[in-house]
């Protein structure tokens, strides 16, 4: 098992002000934190090294570029062999319109998140890419009417200590 990184008080503010805003320099990361920058500097190579942060990302507004469905797609295997399995991870991989996707308990298999332009997009996305699928035995969609809350910050309060 591997170890767990230890957050100290100065990690936990480094990473909350690095998820609001990922350009911020290590300068002005020491200025909110009251820290020095070449200590800034060692703690995100420090958590980077260790795992805790993976990369940088950038925010877009899908409705904005004229993507407005966003779907959530419950995918059920009629066979779970690893062979089948790679196979459904290896077309979801490569699948552009695929945000996100989770191997889940309960009813499923597999749930989606995925983006089109309309729900015809989205239809020919389901017929193109998933229902010709020997291995898929059934699928079912949530459309998303309304994001209530949509974020990828995660708060440090709710990390142990």
């Amino acid at each position: 098992m591997k170890n767990q990184f230890n957050l100290t008080e100065l990690d936990r503010k480094i990473l909350s002000a690095l998820q609001l805003d990922s350009r911020l320099s290590n300068q002005d990361i020491a200025d909110q934190t009251g820290s020095s920058a070449s200590s800034v500097w060692r703690r995100v190579k420090a958590m980077q090294e260790a795992g805790v942060i993976t990369g940088f990302q950038l925010d877009v507004n899908v409705e904005e570029l004229g993507l407005s469905e966003t779907v959530l797609l419950h995918v059920s295997l009629n066979q779970h062999q690893e062979k089948t399995i790679g196979e459904f991870t290896r077309l979801i991989s490569n699948s552009p319109q695929v945000l996100e996707c989770y191997a889940v308990s309960g009813d499923h298999d597999f749930q989606l998140k995925v983006l089109a332009t309309d729900m015809r997009a989205y239809y020919q996305f389901l017929e193109q890419t998933l229902m010709n699928q020997p291995y898929i035995a059934r699928t079912s969609s949530t459309v998303i009417m309304k994001k209530i809350k949509e974020t990828h910050t995660v708060p440090t309060e709710i990390i142990p200590r």
